[in-house]
């Protein structure tokens, strides 16, 4: 995993198709030379380019559970997500029995924290005029960053889930036991590995490390046979495994307050969503807005086993019998333990500042110029045929040396229509040597 993002490309396996240019929300691929290659400032991590390549060239490492378990005392967090992975038949105590048998020494739901979170999120919205947007989507907010600079301050300052579980499960060991763990999460896509190393709102991330779910789900799979449980160990999971598909995370906040949110899945939605709320388009009475970058919310992340229409029910399974049980013995989502989490962010979010033509201002306008004129030439088109996403775009790559203009198929095909037209000139024009020799010929 590089320090920038953590999609990576094996170039041996690209055919440079260009469907991963054409599907990238912040144009960060290009394809030259038959191969693409990756913007490492444009990219947000979202996986799109991963879902759409056929010949698997995009992917993402993150760590083995051979090296975790080498940990002195390693920890796993598991997202609300996971539990869709599996039917609702089996139950989150003997999910959680089963991974500590691989070797964790401990395990903790980020549900938890999600519950505490959704507890915070209400009063910071009761306490707080204007309209804001969730901060638990790392793709999200580097989204926001990179191409809305200026919805920045709607990002509620508030934690992810998954942070806040890992800090305070980090200050326990510390208190409680004198150990320093080694704090790991079970990732369900790229964009949460690259956290672990680019933590946002704060300076470091309380992670160590993070292992996706493809890479440790059979591992636990086997594990189950041998778990037996103890009545008593069947306790209840939290309501905030909610949070794990769309809508979940607004689903509680409206269950204790009339509020009026918008849930939105998909990364080409949510584009759609920002661009609106940019142009002041949407209505003021939405206090707040649950965007996810994944189709369906964390259970479709790249990075799970199950496909996210099974993952749907399932969780939607689960849910149910965590309601009734709730409903036999009273419980809610009431506040518990919240004094222990440190909900604000350490660090103010900034805006990703990629978007200059150069760094001197001279040459920047100098650029700027030469770009006006290098998308007047172009067709106009956005075939994507050149490699770059759209002609705008590869006009950029021209004055930046990146790209030349014979890279599109249609400046390509004028330009050898000219030489064309110029062959069959030259064709029919003689020297004038041969042109005198004829004369004499017909003299004769």
């Amino acid at each position: 995993m590089t320090k920038k993002h953590s999609v990576l490309l094996k170039e041996e396996k690209c055919e440079g198709c260009t469907n991963c240019v054409k599907g990238c929300p912040t144009k960060a691929i290009r394809v030259h030379q038959g191969k693409a290659w990756i913007k490492e400032d444009l990219c947000i991590d979202c996986a799109e380019c991963i879902r759409a390549c056929e010949y698997h060239a995009k992917y993402t490492k993150t760590d083995q559970l051979s090296e975790i378990l080498e940990s002195e005392y390693p920890i796993l967090l598991i997202p609300p997500s996971f539990y869709s992975q599996f039917s609702a038949k089996i139950s989150a105590q003997k999910i959680k029995k089963a991974i500590k048998k691989l070797g964790f020494k401990e395990v903790f739901d980020v549900a938890d924290a999600a519950a505490a979170l959704s507890r915070k999120t209400l009063d910071f919205l009761n306490n707080n005029s204007g309209t804001y947007i969730s901060t638990s989507c790392p793709v999200i907010v580097r989204l926001i960053k990179l191409q809305f600079p200026d919805l920045i301050e709607m990002l509620i300052p508030l934690k992810s889930p998954v942070e806040l579980i890992a800090e305070r499960v980090e200050r326990k060991f510390k208190e409680e036991k004198n150990i320093v763990p080694d704090i790991f999460f079970l990732t369900p896509c790229p964009a949460k590995l690259t956290t672990v190393q680019r933590a946002i709102g704060q300076k470091t991330s309380f992670l160590s490390g993070a292992i996706g779910v493809e890479n440790i789900y059979q591992n636990i799979y086997e594990s189950l046979e041998d778990i037996v449980l103890e009545e008593e160990e069947n306790q209840l999971t939290t309501l905030a495994t909610l949070w794990g598909s769309e809508g979940g995370e607004e689903s509680i906040l409206k269950s204790w307050q009339n509020i009026n949110t918008l849930s939105v899945s998909g990364i080409s939605e949510v584009k759609k969503l920002l661009d609106e709320i940019e142009r002041n388009n949407i209505p003021e009475a939405i206090r707040y807005f649950e965007l996810t970058s994944c189709t369906n919310g964390c259970i479709g992340g790249v990075l799970n086993v199950i496909n996210p229409f099974q993952s749907q029910f399932n969780l939607e399974e689960r849910i149910k019998k965590i309601r009734e049980i709730m409903q036999k013995q009273n419980i809610d989502l009431i506040r518990k333990d919240d004094e222990f989490y440190n909900f604000a962010l350490s660090n103010k979010i900034t805006a990703d500042n990629v978007s200059k033509l150069d760094n001197d201002f001279k040459k920047a306008m100098q650029k700027l110029e030469q770009l006006q004129k290098e998308i007047e030439i172009l067709p106009g088109l956005d075939c994507a045929a050149c490699g770059a996403p759209d002609c705008k775009t590869f006009a950029e790559d021209v004055i930046n040396g990146r790209a030349s203009r014979t890279d599109c198929i249609f400046m390509l095909r004028e330009q050898l229509g000219r030489l064309a037209d110029d062959l069959s000139i030259l064709a029919n024009e003689l020297p004038p040597v041969m042109g005198s020799k004829k004369e004499e010929a017909d003299d004769s």
